[in-house]
């Protein structure tokens, strides 16, 4: 979308993950997240960012990105993931309210570490690899502490659970 066509609409709406600044020196992706960022901020057009943490329905990913053989090696660091339909619901209410020139985070009701995450999604899915937790294992690329893939302490919070949300995945 165009800076033009911004302008016309009068207001620009983003959802990004949300990321420490300290987590993203290593990675490019999260490097061009930020960069995002500062250009919307910059650009002197009304806006509101949505910092959303990982989506639930990103696990299968996240797993295999760890994957070598019959071992999932992992970050036994916290994250706070949500699934895509509350964010898709924070998005709506945010874009129907009033640019607030700044940023909102939303994260899941619940922080868990991502080995963790790994062994009860590989488990609903009758997968038997085993999953390793590893405090130097990086999350594409990038170190991770509890903090880094994490909402503050001032965020919005998803309704949907882990757990409720893979026993839906896990049966379609």
């Amino acid at each position: 979308m165009t800076a033009t066509t911004i302008r016309k609409l009068g207001r620009f709406v983003n959802a990004c993950s949300a990321q420490s600044e300290a987590a993203s020196p290593d990675s490019g992706y999260l490097r061009a997240k930020l960069a995002q960022e500062k250009l919307i901020k910059g650009s002197g057009i009304p806006y509101t960012i949505l910092r959303a943490t990982q989506f639930f329905e990103f696990s299968g990913s996240i797993i295999e990105a760890g994957a070598s053989g019959d071992v999932i090696r992992l970050p036994s660091a916290q994250y706070q993931p949500i699934a895509s339909a509350d964010v898709a619901a924070a998005l709506a209410d945010l874009a129907l309210q009033a640019p607030l020139n700044g940023t909102v985070e939303l994260g899941g009701p619940e922080r868990i570490a991502f080995d963790v995450m790994a062994r009860r999604f590989l488990a609903a899915h009758g997968d038997r690899r085993r999953v390793v937790g590893d405090a130097q294992a990086r999350y594409f690329g990038t170190q991770l502490d509890d903090s880094s893939l994490t909402a503050g302490s001032q965020a919005r919070i998803g309704v949907t659970r882990f757990d409720d949300w893979l026993a839906r995945a896990a049966a379609a």
